[in-house]
């Protein structure tokens, strides 16, 4: 059966099982990113130990993605230099400089998030949200890899009791007659969970269904290392590294336990002699300084025979420098796959590093951020793209669009200035974009243009034009 004949219930129960779906993957990485996964190698040794000790998780999982997603701070939408000012509003009336550092985090964690666009959001402006993967689900078209169906699931808490709704959106095709596609269709679920259709949504949707290049539905998959279509979670490589060193720490703690406090021996008493005043066992030699090794004398063969002097003595504590080393090897073993810095990871050489061994050493960990700004940013510029449609432009007008990110190698402020001053002087770049360099917002920059308008520096509205018409060096 093509897709094209599965009926709105299908298209329902299909989407549902892959919301299922989604959801188990998504649900094993969050664990490690929580510090609630399974223990592969630990449950063992915890069991062994009496559960005396918790497990000892080394939170590697939460290092490797934020040491990217703080990187990732989008700043302005452009087409050509000139900043998108709707999508700048709408991203400022949608709270997304807040949403998208959750929106990324999400996307890395599990490898797929969703942005949902919708109109009658804050501000006049369309409303973005972003959507977890265990809420929305998208079929792909085979040739696009755009969506060409979309499933919100959620759940509103009435009293307590959780009532399930869904919002299934289907586009119509075109047909021999109607070469055009059609308004989205939108379907609901009544209070009996049956399916019944709404309001179909507005213009807006035939127009991003005829583009194939955007999404026939209001939803953009976010992808962390997309494949065909699909994306994979920057944990995956991590998991086995990281299991092993759970295992190690825990290994360490057990080794605590019983090593790292020099066990003790006693040479003539049994464990029936380690009583308190009321002769009741005490468990705290075992417990909290490790078993004490207790022989007794051997029974007395004579009636009159002195017995032999009791002895006590401690062993040597015991090195823990060899779980020391192997947490290394797995700490420089992770910090190789996801270009980590070695102080990242707790870890540094005894002579300090340069100042150009350290950026050297940031140089993957920045590749990183800006393949993901690649990435990320291709979904935001097509969410904008639907947001211009319900706005009632063409889309096509801003199909250039790029956006903004600040730059992910985070350099200092004062060396910002101080190359932006060089490449002035150069003369290389313009002031306008040194301006860009520097990392002056919109709004500030229109400030500064204007205050230098007052001043009579110029009367061009942009420093462009200042540039054009000032006087060449070496004239009068």
């Amino acid at each position: 059966m093509k897709l094209s004949d599965l009926t709105p219930e299908e298209w329902y129960a299909r989407l549902t099982t892959k919301t299922l779906h989604q959801r188990r993957t998504a649900l094993k990485w969050w664990q490690y990113m929580n510090l609630e996964q399974e223990l592969v190698y630990v449950a063992r040794i915890i069991a062994e130990q009496d559960d005396r000790f918790p497990p000892l998780l080394l939170p590697w999982a939460e290092l490797v993605v934020e040491s990217v997603i703080e990187r990732l701070r989008l700043e302005s939408f452009l087409s050509g230099e000139a900043p998108v000012d709707a999508l700048v509003k709408s991203w400022n009336d949608n709270d997304l400089a807040v949403n998208s550092d959750e929106a990324h985090k999400a996307s890395s964690v599990s490898g797929l998030h969703f942005l949902m666009v919708g109109p009658d959001g804050a501000g006049g402006s369309p409303m973005v949200t972003t959507e977890y993967c265990d809420q929305v689900a998208v079929e792909l078209d085979p040739r696009t890899r755009q969506p060409l169906v979309g499933l919100k699931l959620w759940t509103e808490d009435l009293d307590g009791f959780g009532e399930g709704h869904a919002a299934l959106y289907i586009p119509e095709v075109p047909t021999l007659t109607q070469r055009r596609p059609g308004r989205c269709r939108v379907f609901e679920l009544d209070e009996n969970g049956a399916l019944f259709e709404t309001e179909p949504l507005g213009d807006w949707s035939r127009v991003i269904a005829e583009d194939p290049s955007l999404p026939s539905v209001p939803f953009v998959p976010m992808l962390t290392n997309p494949v065909r279509g699909h994306g994979t979670s920057d944990l995956l490589q991590l998991k086995p590294t990281l299991d092993g060193a759970n295992q190690i720490a825990t290994n360490m703690m057990a080794a605590v336990e019983h090593h790292a406090v020099g066990r003790k021996w006693v040479v003539g008493a049994s464990e029936k002699d380690f009583v308190d005043e009321n002769g009741n066992q005490i468990p705290l030699w075992r417990i909290a300084m490790g078993d004490v090794w207790a022989i007794p004398h051997a029974k007395q063969e004579q009636r009159n025979e002195k017995p032999p002097e009791t002895k006590v003595g401690q062993f040597a504590a015991s090195d823990l420098r060899n779980f020391h080393e192997s947490l290394k090897t797995l700490a420089q073993v992770a910090a190789s796959k996801y270009g980590l810095p070695p102080l990242y990871m707790g870890y540094s050489s005894d002579n300090p590093a340069s100042a150009e061994a350290i950026q050297f050493s940031l140089e993957r960990l920045v590749l990183r951020a800006e393949k993901r700004q690649l990435w990320y940013g291709g979904a935001w510029e097509r969410a904008g793209r639907i947001q211009w449609a319900i706005l009632g432009k063409d889309p096509t007008e801003i199909s250039g669009m790029e956006s903004k990110w600040r730059n992910a190698a985070t350099p200092t402020m004062a060396s910002k200035m101080d190359a932006a001053v060089k490449a002035v002087g150069g003369p290389v770049i313009d002031q306008e974009q040194a301006w860009n360099d520097i990392g002056y917002s919109e709004a500030a920059k229109a400030g500064m243009r204007e205050r230098m308008r007052l001043r009579g520096v110029t009367a061009a509205q942009s420093l462009r034009d200042l540039d054009a018409t000032a006087t060449p060096r070496g004239g009068a």
